[in-house]
């Protein structure tokens, strides 16, 4: 306060009213600070009704209304909000908390030496400043931690996320901006302005198919629809170069300890991992049917790392560019967009097919965002205890379950399940709502009971409309599940939302906006088979402006070389002209009412094991019932109680036929006592199926046979079982009936 201002106090009890009037206000704002301690009240303050009289006619005497510190309220809450708008969507309430709570300190704390010869006397006025400069620091000081407590993620464990923790990532997002180069395949492929306004409108353009030669992947086919939005190749990628520095340190780590991959001094990822990061960091679509029980968890550590790297650059970006809009570098009358966001939120949606893979998903992210210090996690303990097994089954520890079984289920496989996780550079939110998460976890299941169905009265899918990255891992299982549910969810994929859920408009990306969000999404499918159900996926769901790669199975001995049993094994050639499931299915149940089930319905042909897929059942079921024949049967729908009956009197009643559902298998991997034949009504799903069963054949008994059904739709897995050679001969040859001996 100057020497002037001080004796026009002294001498008239107030300020002259050209000075400025936000000393006034300011004044107001001191004293409300000292009575509550909350950013939220500050902006509030001004509505009190317990002003102080003195207030009131310092107000009046210099001719200011009443009501004009609500319009100054109303002001400053306009400019916040406009802030706001701009803030990073990840990080948006919690900065601009912090701006707000800074600002306002900062204002206080220099419109205190104006205003405190109003409340203290004159020789006192030097010690009552730093009084009072102690009790604001004091107040920021519980502002700053009510913010905390508020916006910021607190560990389940006892530790907080600080305020100055984010501001330092805030800080830090700016030296990183060099991974956002222009030849960043991020920026190339979301960034870079194309007209790809001729894939929309010919949406029947045939895809040009291009075959290729990965190593370590193999032979591979990849397909696209212009040749110009290729991406260039790049099979010496250095991780350095593309990935945050962050994940990068932490990759190595999260290899050995978590995925239990053995790597090379110095590198950080396997031979493996690096031919798929190549493949994924182009962001074209991918399909690898060559995942296995060894490879699951290396490729989950690599898909882990790729999403957070996605979202971390997204995110760089958006921080970025809300640090140019608020400092005003770039003159506001240029024409300058900032587009850099979806239409929602959500960034990368992960299909999962069991909560065990959930929670080895979010220990992978934990761990890469870890690096050199320990991640903040909330709600860490509430997703440990509902993640984790809860009763152990101890149904994948029996000896005499195959490996693969008991890889499959352990852990929890509870298949209903969603999670919303918020992202930040040090920070995890688990449990987060869904229009405030980056990544979401969640199975079909999960997704469906709140995507609803049409007439439904409480549905949402807006959160659908703007995903990026969309990872399926262990895609085969889901056949195992509903597969109803699966396709479900691509039917509600980047529709138009129903709510704006305060999105910024003049952020959202332009082809977002123009409803193109489908070809700009990369879409990564892993499975440990090629299926034709996912085929169709690949080729009907999947538009990737940029193309898409189909890793090709590499050639099969057959997994019939591994039954004992010498029976004669016969391979039936159905005749069927469509695709689709229905018409083959009706193709071979034609089939087996005319050349099977005579044969088998003879007096020395009972105890035959019917093999079929639930659609196959239920036609089958039906047949049975309608003609009176003897048999049993066993689905995955039918009680423990009658599963055991089945089982039992299958042993000792002798009936013609049992029929037996894959799903079922899939699920106990029963071993059935008292097979004498097997009828393949489907081929299974899973090539070591075949051998598993076949042995399980009473191979004392020299009249033991195995019949299989098959058109010309099930080549793949055809050659799955009987290897590339013979399925081939199988499949051209005019004989209609083939028959494969293995004595």
């Amino acid at each position: 306060m100057t020497i002037r201002q001080k004796n026009e106090i002294r001498q008239f009890g107030e300020l002259h009213p050209i000075n400025d009037r936000d000393n006034v206000k300011s004044y107001t704002k001191v004293k409300d600070v000292e009575e509550v301690h909350s950013s939220k009240d500050l902006e509030t303050s001004d509505e009190s009704e317990e002003e102080t009289p003195v207030i009131k006619q310092l107000l009046a005497e210099i001719g200011v209304k009443e009501d004009e510190p609500e319009s100054e309220k109303e002001s400053s809450e306009s400019d916040d909000s406009e802030a706001a708008d701009s803030e990073d969507e990840n990080d948006s309430d919690l900065l601009d908390e912090t701006s707000v709570s800074e600002s306002t300190s900062h204002k206080l704390k220099n419109s205190n030496k104006k205003h405190l010869v109003l409340d203290v006397e004159e020789n006192d006025e030097s010690s009552s400043e730093d009084d009072i400069d102690t009790e604001l620091e004091k107040s920021q000081l519980v502002t700053e931690n009510k913010a905390d407590d508020d916006e910021a993620i607190d560990d389940e464990d006892g530790g907080d996320i600080e305020l100055n923790e984010e501001l330092e990532d805030f800080d830090g997002e700016e030296t990183e901006e060099h991974i956002l180069k222009e030849s960043d395949p991020f920026t190339q492929h979301f960034e870079l302005e194309r007209d790809i306004s001729d894939l929309v409108e010919n949406a029947d353009m045939k895809w040009k198919k291009q075959e290729m030669k990965l190593p370590i992947l193999g032979n591979s086919l990849m397909f696209y629809k212009d040749e110009e939005f290729l991406p260039e190749p790049d099979t010496q990628t250095d991780l350095k170069k593309y990935v945050k520095h962050k994940l990068v340190r932490a990759v190595a780590s999260t290899n050995t300890e978590l995925a239990n991959v053995q790597l090379k001094p110095g590198a950080s990822l396997s031979p493996l991992q690096h031919q798929l990061f190549c493949a994924m960091n182009c962001y074209q679509d991918l399909l690898y049917p060559k995942q296995t029980i060894k490879n699951t968890e290396e490729i989950r550590v690599l898909y882990c790392l790729h999403a957070l790297n996605h979202v971390l650059k997204t995110r760089s970006r958006v921080i970025a560019h809300n640090g140019k809009v608020k400092s005003k570098k770039v003159d506001l009358s240029d024409d300058v967009d900032y587009r850099d966001q979806g239409l929602t939120r959500p960034k990368v949606l992960m299909l999962l097919p069991y909560r065990d893979r959930a929670l080895k998903v979010v220990n992978m992210i934990i761990h890469l965002l870890s690096g050199t210090q320990q991640a903040s996690v909330s709600n860490r303990k509430r997703f440990e205890t509902e993640y984790s097994e809860m009763e152990k089954t101890y149904l994948s520890e029996k000896n005499y379950k195959p490996e693969d079984f008991r890889k499959i289920f352990e852990g929890n496989i509870d298949d209903n399940f969603r999670l919303g996780l918020s992202i930040s550079k040090k920070s995890l939110r688990l449990y987060s709502p869904f229009y405030e998460s980056d990544i979401i976890l969640a199975s079909p299941l999960g997704l469906r009971m709140i995507i609803g169905l049409e007439g439904d009265k409480e549905r949402d899918f807006d959160f659908l409309s703007s995903i990026e990255v969309l990872i399926i891992d262990q895609a085969d299982i889901f056949l195992m599940q509903n597969w109803d549910h699966f396709t479900h969810v691509f039917k509600h994929l980047h529709l138009q939302p129903r709510e704006s859920h305060g999105v910024d408009f003049s952020r959202v990306r332009m082809w977002s906006v123009n409803g193109w969000s489908k070809f700009y999404r990369q879409t990564l499918i892993f499975s440990c088979a090629l299926l034709p159900e996912l085929l169709n996926i690949f080729n009907k769901h999947c538009h990737n402006y940029a193309g898409k790669i189909l890793v090709q199975r590499d050639d099969q001995v057959g997994t019939i070389r591994s039954s004992v049993s010498d029976s004669p094994q016969l391979f039936h050639r159905v005749q069927c002209d469509a695709p689709d499931g229905l018409s083959q299915r009706k193709a071979k149940f034609d089939y087996l009412k005319k050349k099977i089930i005579p044969y088998y319905t003879s007096a020395g042909m009972k105890q035959a094991l019917i093999y079929c897929n639930y659609y196959s059942f239920v036609m089958l079921r039906n047949y049975f019932r309608e003609s009176e024949m003897d048999f049993l049967f066993m689905n995955e729908y039918d009680s423990e109680k009658s599963v055991r009956n089945a089982r039992i009197h299958f042993r000792k009643r002798h009936p013609h036929f049992m029929l037996y559902t894959e799903r079922l298998h899939f699920h106990y991997r029963f071993r059935l006592k008292g097979i004498h034949h097997i009828i393949w009504f489907d081929l299974p799903q899973y090539p070591d199926f075949y051998p598993e069963l076949v042995n399980l054949m009473e191979t004392n008994r020299q009249s033991c046979t195995t019949t299989a059904l098959y058109t010309k739709y099930d080549a793949q897995k055809l050659v799955e079982i009987i290897g590339s050679k013979q399925a081939a001969h199988m499949l051209s040859s005019e004989k209609t009936v083939n028959m494969i001996s293995m004595s």
